[in-house]
């Protein structure tokens, strides 16, 4: 036997044991008070921004996989904070339907042209994505593009300041938008020379805009996004999920991370990652928690004053169709199929890492696996089908946790720097 190779065998599966105990005892260590944040104090940047949020505007990234990507779970977070806070704007927003996926039900886009797209988790994939993580793309030499914002929607869709993202293939082009100034600048992240930034200032607040371009010859056309503003202070939320995704896949397009960061200019990065991580066979908890690093990593090393807060995935469950023979005759027999559900072991084993590295590197968390297990009463009725997934209901109530975490953990930060509380009263 090669004593060299067995030995750095035995190494890493000691270390993986250590991360799995490890995370064992953190969890049995906060099972007690499952709902609070842990390492809360490492918020507190964040929570002296909000403190004073009538004269600044917080922007706030919520990045994740098919959790966010319908904005439910999101856009609960967001109104409840922009409720207390103040309102700041939508923050980011992309052309979902366009796209033929789901996304949020409070804003629709329209277009005479026809689009593809791209997504991080595609195999095949163009190497620039944007903050979004996803792209669509046209041949039309003019495509043209409208917003608008349902008045009933579950978000203040209002507007005073647009910017968009895209890519024309040359600069020679020009954009018009009815009732808006047009200033084109290029894009603040990496990519092709002909990434454009358009900021869009309209002279009256309003819930739609019309954007066509002309002169962008045949080449393809790719549209990254857009950010709204309404000139207000207070919380900017900005929801990116994409069906499917896990940190590896923002690792390997880091570009996304940094137009992100560059973009969106967050104050609060939420990562709400892992679900997909637990089933995709079998999991090495060592290179997960590689992963997870250099997602922290790449966001610090663009801003390391910018706080994070790592969250659990919910407690999914693995389904498995079993068969069953029924006597319905003296020699006939029928085979009737039925779906049993059991516990996913990986969701455990993602939970601990996640949990366990932020308490290595002093990272907020909030074990919302554990949350889901304790209330497990508060969330029946709110499963999807494939009990990975929950209805708009569940993913609402979800969003309603993280808030009132959130809210405890900066109310004890108010008591801790004697600051006094500020009510949405307080707002406008």
């Amino acid at each position: 036997m090669n004593t060299v190779r067995h030995n750095n065998l035995s190494t890493k599966w000691v270390a993986v044991l250590l991360l799995i105990l490890s995370g064992f005892r953190t969890y049995a260590q906060q099972s007690a008070d499952a709902g609070a944040i842990q390492q809360d104090t490492a918020l507190y940047n964040v929570f002296s921004l909000l403190h004073e949020a009538d004269s600044n505007v917080i922007s706030i990234l919520h990045l994740g996989d098919s959790h966010v990507q319908a904005g439910f779970f999101s856009l609960t977070v967001a109104s409840l904070l922009q409720n207390q806070f103040g309102y700041a704007g939508r923050g980011f927003v992309f052309p979902y339907n366009l796209a033929g996926t789901n996304g949020p039900e409070d804003f629709k886009w329209n277009s005479t042209a026809r689009w593809a797209s791209e997504r991080v988790v595609d195999r095949n994939k163009s190497d620039v994505l944007g903050p979004g993580a996803i792209t669509i793309i046209s041949q039309n030499d003019a495509p043209t593009l409208s917003f608008s914002g349902k008045t009933d929607g579950s978000m203040d869709n209002n507007f005073r300041k647009v910017t968009l993202l895209y890519d024309a293939g040359n600069t020679n082009n020009t954009l018009v938008v009815p009732d808006a100034t047009v200033t084109v600048t290029p894009a603040p992240f990496p990519g092709s020379s002909t990434l454009s930034k358009a900021t869009l200032d309209f002279l009256q607040t309003s819930q739609s805009f019309q954007a066509r371009w002309e002169g962008t010859g045949s080449g393809p056309f790719r549209f990254y996004g857009a950010i709204m503003e309404n000139s207000r202070n207070g919380v900017l939320y900005h929801s990116v999920g994409i069906n499917g995704a896990m940190f590896q896949h923002y690792n390997e397009i880091s570009n996304i991370l940094l137009a992100q960061m560059a973009v969106l200019k967050p104050k609060l990065v939420i990562i709400s990652l892992g679900t997909n991580e637990a089933y995709g066979g079998r999991m090495d908890p060592l290179a997960f928690r590689d992963e997870i690093d250099k997602t922290v990593t790449l966001i610090r090393e663009q801003d390391p004053s910018v706080n994070i807060l790592l969250t659990t995935p919910p407690d999914c469950m693995r389904a498995v169709r079993k068969a069953t023979r029924k006597k319905i005759g003296k020699k006939k027999y029928r085979t009737i199929y039925h779906t049993a559900y059991y516990p996913n072991p990986y969701i455990s084993m993602v939970t601990q890492q996640i949990m366990g590295y932020a308490r290595q590197h002093g990272i907020a968390c909030w074990n919302f696996n554990a949350v889901n297990k304790a209330q497990k009463g508060r969330f029946a009725g709110t499963w999807a089908p494939d009990h990975i997934h929950f209805n708009a209901r569940g993913y609402q109530l979800q969003g309603q946790l993280l808030y009132e975490a959130l809210q405890r953990s900066y109310t004890h930060y108010l008591q801790q720097t004697k600051k006094n509380p500020v009510t949405s009263d307080d707002r406008h």
